[in-house]
């Protein structure tokens, strides 16, 4: 069954261009993932601050390979992720 990733960043105030620069660097890598259906960044023109992934993998596993990817851990483990004040992830099924 699909799983169906929902994130969105709250990057910390003075690090916003570089947090979506950082995020822009994974989508390329992200989409050539087997088990990647797609992997989409939007961000939000009212608030420079936010951004949101929408995520969509075969299954689970293949959820877990992106995250337990080379540029996953290196880009979003190690450099996105110190400039957030907060995040959240939501799963879904493909109905």
């Amino acid at each position: 069954m699909a799983h169906v990733i929902a994130v969105r960043w709250t990057i910390r105030p003075g690090h916003e261009q570089e947090a979506l620069e950082l995020a822009r660097t994974m989508v390329e890598p992200s989409n050539a993932e087997p088990g990647c259906r797609t992997y989409v960044l939007h961000t939000d023109p009212a608030d420079p601050a936010m951004l949101f992934l929408y995520e969509v993998y075969d299954d689970a596993a293949a959820f877990q390979a992106h995250c337990d990817s080379a540029h996953f851990k290196a880009t979003v483990e190690a450099q996105i992720f110190p400039l957030l004040d907060e995040r959240r992830l939501e799963i879904y099924a493909l109905a």
